[in-house]
């Protein structure tokens, strides 16, 4: 397509140049983009020439191309003593070239007009209507003709010298004004010509076309004359910009159209497609290259795009053929869009010009439709199932809906569309009097155009009386004409009977309220006394009239006046409708009570807080026997938990003794019997038998069995005496004195190891007892000389600091360690042996324990195989 707009270009060039001199294509500001000279105007007319003549018309090119439309005119330039005058013609909509046009130039004449004076052609352009300029460049003076100042307001004396008439020129423009000058005088322009605003004495200003010459230079080739004219093109200029803001106004509104835009000539050939056109139909190239297409052959290309092709098709051209308008069509896409489209024939008389297709995306109005129609079935289902009488009337007050409430019978109700209520009345056998009662209603809704609220009271099938609320709302429509009423009908027979019995309530509550044995009032939700009952008024010392005055923070101890705030406001949110609590309040005579306080809040009709209603009890001597109450049990379960601990450990210590000394004891059992029966025998002269044990033997294990027995005893008494934790004296323990002294007793076995043995003791002085000090000190290290790996220098650091306040002593080796995932819940147990081939009973880490534990201190362990034990003794 793009090399047939090619050929049809050089076509229309080739025949411009049979009648012109020169063919030149123009883009909107002016540019020439293309040009070409018949054989006979390359000697006619320069390039030069061209440029200038189409600067000139300028404003003639934007027209075209934005207007579509063709101009031939002849225009006359003067450039030195020579008038050249040409025939103009503008041609524009050339395919593929919709914002370029092609401009034939042809030269009719060219004729000399000899030299004119000074005051000749001063006169010539004064008559014109061209206001004449005339600056003296060496004194920079300037001055304008009579026709100049008659045009812009200005009087002779006004502007002088070239910096006058500078400020004359608008801001925006004197930038551009004085370059376009400065060029022409200093850079040896061929021609000077500018457009800028200028200001008139009434303060307004006025476009104007300045063009002008050097008239005079000296022997230096210097300028020393500048004369010109001021041609007025205000109207040309503001009609231009209006027409240009119109059209790219109208331009970008087409272009951003939510529907797509198709343009088609007489010739059914594509005039104009916007973007959403090419949006609708994926079409990748810009818009305007589909100008120039054969109709028929756009819409062969979309045929795919919709379900049904070959129909889309026979349609189309059959509305192109008989030229039918076309509104609201509706067609389904293969992608799941629905377009809607419309055609409008363009004629001009009896005369086709081609005609407009819109197409827009309808898929979500079709979706919104079937949403509307469904709510719609959803609202009504809703009214249907609403427990009050909903009707609606036409505008002669003929029922058009009725749901089942009003008439629970299904075929009366349908009977009922498009009755009144006069033929209900003879069907459910009703009063007319009622009949005309409610038609008095309604004519006074329709006369007031306002809802009209009532309530009636009928009696039902048992005899029994009902009440029911009725409301009448007229519709209008936009021209104020009555279309419709809804009518509203609620059954509030129990609204009524809990009217009186609301009535009957308050009647209550102001008897309980004012005989009540306990403080009440009510309070806004401003937190000001409303009222109180004489109770609170005994209680505060405050009359009624004083706490009225006051505000419940007025009487509240300062250090509880924000303590219910956050209740209050959660309340206020309908968090919670009620709250009990305790606060203090100040009575009148300063005296701080304690009370119970509860708040319940009442809401009006419309959900707005209301009031308060506070209950309130002294509590304060109540109080007091609690908190001497509370202190006495406490006493009581401190001694309880004492005695049970006592108790437990009592019973740990008989499971001790009881494993501890079977052992010993019975080996004393056994040695002892077996020696009273070898002497019985001995005495009644019995036969000799093999005797057991001699009786040195004997005495020598029935000896080291009561030095077991005596062991176990003293390691018994020892753990009794801390498990009952009987009061023990603490000791200003110097602890530097008492780790010397242990590793003293513990040299023989520091110098065997060659153990290193490291002090650090940032806390020197302990209140402590000091023998349970030592014991624990001797244990921890002891056993870090005691189990160490072979072939290692045992390392021994000891340690003391201060944590959280209190002191922290640790015993840190590098010996055979223990495995605490293994043996971490049994490390501190009686009786526990963890190292194989050591001399131990298992009892030193459990006397250690216990013994720090006794005295409210802790102690922990961090150890792993091989890598050693880390001892924190707490204090």
């Amino acid at each position: 397509m793009i090399s047939d707009l090619a050929h049809t270009t050089d076509t229309v060039v080739s025949t411009l140049l049979l009648m012109a001199d020169r063919v030149l294509e123009v883009s909107r500001d002016g540019a020439i983009v293309n040009e070409w000279a018949s054989p006979e105007g390359e000697g006619k007319m320069t390039p030069a020439d061209s440029n200038a003549l189409v600067y000139k018309l300028s404003y003639l090119v934007k027209a075209c191309i934005d207007e579509k439309k063709n101009e031939s005119l002849e225009y006359s330039i003067t450039s030195g003593d020579t008038v050249s005058k040409y025939k103009v013609r503008v041609l524009s909509g050339q395919p593929g070239r919709m914002d370029n046009v092609l401009v034939a130039i042809e030269l009719l004449s060219a004729k000399k007009v000899g030299k004119i004076t000074e005051l000749v052609w001063k006169q010539v352009l004064d008559a014109s209507g061209d206001g004449m300029w005339d600056v003296n460049i060496p004194e920079q003076t300037i001055s304008f003709s009579a026709r100049w100042h008659k045009t812009f307001g200005h009087a002779s004396q006004d502007i002088r010298t070239i910096a006058d008439w500078v400020a004359m020129i608008h801001p925006d423009d004197r930038n551009a004004a004085l370059h376009n000058k400065d060029e022409y005088l200093e850079d040896g322009m061929t021609s000077y010509r500018s457009e800028f605003r200028v200001l008139c004495s009434d303060g307004s200003y006025k476009w104007v076309m300045s063009k002008g010459m050097i008239v005079a230079r000296d022997n230096d080739g210097k300028p020393l004359r500048f004369i010109g004219t001021h041609t007025d093109i205000n109207a040309h200029r503001t009609a231009e910009e209006r027409y240009f803001s119109t059209a790219q106004l109208l331009s970008k509104l087409i272009n951003n159209l939510h529907d797509g835009v198709l343009v088609i000539d007489e010739n059914k050939k594509i005039l104009y497609a916007n973007q959403m056109f090419c949006d609708i139909y994926n079409v990748s190239e810009h818009p305007s290259l589909l100008i120039g297409m054969d109709v028929y052959q756009s819409i062969a290309s979309r045929m795919p795009f919709y379900k049904d092709p070959q129909r889309f098709y026979d349609r189309t051209v059959e509305v192109l053929t008989r030229q039918e308008i076309v509104l609201n069509e509706e067609w389904e896409m293969v992608n799941g869009k629905i377009i809607g489209r419309d055609h409008i024939p363009l004629t001009l008389g009896k005369d086709n010009k081609g005609c407009i297709w819109k197409f827009r995306d309808i898929t979500v109005q079709k979706n919104t439709e079937k949403q509307l129609a469904d709510l719609r079935n959803f609202y009504e289902q809703i009214l249907n199932q609403i427990a009050a009488d909903i009707v609606v009337f036409d505008d002669e007050l003929r029922y058009l809906f009725i749901n089942p409430t009003a008439i629970k019978n299904k075929e009366l109700r349908e009977w009922m569309i498009g009755k009144t209520d006069e033929d209900y009345c003879r069907v459910r056998n009703r009063s007319f009097e009622l009949v005309e009662r409610r038609r008095r209603i309604f004519d006074e809704a329709i006369a007031t155009r306002h809802n009209v609220e009532w309530e009636e009271m009928l009696v039902n099938k048992d005899g029994e009386p009902e009440y029911h609320l009725r409301n009448h709302y007229p519709v209008f429509d936009e021209q104020g004409k009555h279309v419709m009423s809804i009518g509203y009908g609620l059954n509030i027979t129990d609204r009524v009977k809990a009217q009186q019995e609301l009535q009957t309530s308050r009647d209550t509550f102001a008897s309980a309220f004012n005989d009540s044995g306990i403080g009440m009032a009510l309070l806004s939700h401003e937190g000001m006394w409303l009222d109180a009952n004489s109770v609170l008024c005994e209680i505060t010392g405050y009359t009624k009239e004083e706490l009225q005055r006051l505000s419940l923070k007025d009487i509240t101890h300062p250090e509880d006046v924000n303590t219910y705030r956050e209740q209050v406001e959660r309340m206020l949110r309908r968090e919670i409708s009620t709250y009990n609590g305790e606060k203090r309040l100040v009575s009148k005579r300063g005296a701080t009570l304690l009370v119970s306080f509860t708040l319940s809040l009442v809401r009006t009709n419309d959900g707005l807080p209301k009031f308060f209603i506070v209950q309130v009890i002294d509590i304060t001597g109540k109080k007091e026997m609690e908190l001497e109450l509370r202190k006495k049990n406490e006493e009581l379960e401190l001694a309880r938990q004492n005695l049970l601990n006592k108790v437990n450990q009592l019973e740990d210590l008989s499971h001790i003794i009881a494993h501890n000394l079977r052992g010993p004891a019975g080996n004393i059992k056994m040695l002892s019997e077996t020696l009273l029966e070898q002497q019985t025998q001995r005495n009644n002269g019995e036969p000799a038998q093999d005797e057991v044990f001699t009786q040195d033997e004997a005495l020598l294990l029935i000896h080291d069995s009561s030095m077991s027995l005596m062991d176990s005893l003293s390691t018994l008494m020892q753990i009794t005496q801390i498990k009952l934790n009987k009061e023990i004296p603490k000791d200003d323990c110097d602890v530097v004195a008492i780790v010397n002294d242990i590793c003293n007793q513990l040299q023989s076995a520091i110098l065997e190891k060659q153990a290193v043995v490291r002090i650090k003791l940032d806390v020197t002085r302990v209140q402590y007892p000091k023998a349970y000090l030592e014991n624990i000190l001797y244990n921890l290290i002891s056993n870090a000389l005691k189990y160490t790996i072979s072939g290692l220098v045992p390392e021994i650091d000891i340690t003391t600091e201060m944590q959280d306040g209190h002191v922290c002593i640790v015993v840190r080796d590098n010996g055979l360690g223990i495995d605490m995932d293994k043996y971490g819940d049994r490390l501190f147990k009686l009786n526990q042996v963890f190292h194989q081939g050591f001399e131990s009973k298992g009892i030193g880490l459990y006397i250690t324990r216990t013994t720090v534990e006794s005295l409210g201190g802790k102690i922990e362990v961090k150890s792993a195989p091989n890598e050693g034990s880390e001892f924190i003794v707490t204090l």
